[in-house]
C-alpha cells in the first residue's frame, strides 16, 4: 500500500510538471516568469546542496564540488534577489544578470560533469541527486531563455556509432 501511495505521488508530480510545462509557454526574452524562475532555482539549488551534504560526502572531491555547487546557491539568490528587485527593467543590471546567468550555466554544467559518477551512500537512495540536478538544469535554462540569454556552452557531441547499428541474420 506505501508503494502504491509513492508511485500515485510520483505520477501525480509528472503531471503536475507536465500540466505546468504546457500553461508556461517559453517565449525567449519575454521575461514573464523570471520572479518564479528565479525563486524556484533559487530552492532547487538548496535542495541539491541538502542532498549533496546528507548522501554524498564520502565521494572523491565531494569538499570542492559542494563549494561549487553552494556558490550556485549564493548565485541564485543574488540573481533572485536582483530579479524581485525589478533590476531586469531596464536598469544597469540587465547586464549584469546576463554575465551572472552565464557564470551560473558554466558552473553548473562544471559541477555537473564532476558529479556524473557519484553514488549515494545509502542504497535505497539511488538517482536522487541526478533528478534534483535535472529539476535545476532545467530552471535554469528556462529562467535563461525567458531572460533572454543563450548559453554559450558548446552542445556536447553525440556519443556512439553515427550510424545506427546494422541488425545481425
Amino acid at each position: 500500500m506505501l508503494v502504491v501511495g509513492v508511485v500515485g505521488f510520483q505520477s501525480s508530480n509528472a503531471f503536475t510538471q507536465e500540466t505546468h510545462a504546457r500553461r508556461t509557454q517559453v517565449t525567449f526574452g519575454a521575461r514573464r516568469h523570471l520572479d518564479t524562475l528565479a525563486d524556484r532555482m533559487r530552492r532547487e539549488a538548496n535542495t541539491v546542496c541538502w542532498e549533496m551534504y546528507h548522501n554524498y560526502q564520502h565521494e572523491p572531491g565531494y569538499r570542492q564540488t559542494y563549494r561549487e555547487m553552494y556558490d550556485v546557491l549564493e548565485d541564485s539568490h543574488h540573481i533572485h534577489d536582483l530579479v524581485h528587485d525589478d533590476a531586469h527593467r531596464g536598469t544597469d543590471n540587465e547586464e549584469h544578470i546576463v554575465e551572472d546567468l552565464h557564470n551560473l550555466d558554466r558552473l553548473f554544467h562544471h559541477i555537473e560533469d564532476d558529479i556524473r559518477k557519484w553514488n549515494s551512500r545509502n542504497r535505497f537512495h539511488n538517482h536522487d541527486l541526478d533528478h534534483k540536478m535535472e529539476r535545476l538544469e532545467t530552471t535554469l535554462h528556462h529562467l535563461m531563455e525567458d531572460y533572454g540569454v543563450r548559453s554559450k556552452r558548446k552542445a556536447p557531441k553525440p556519443t556512439g556509432p553515427s550510424k545506427p547499428p546494422v541488425p545481425r541474420p
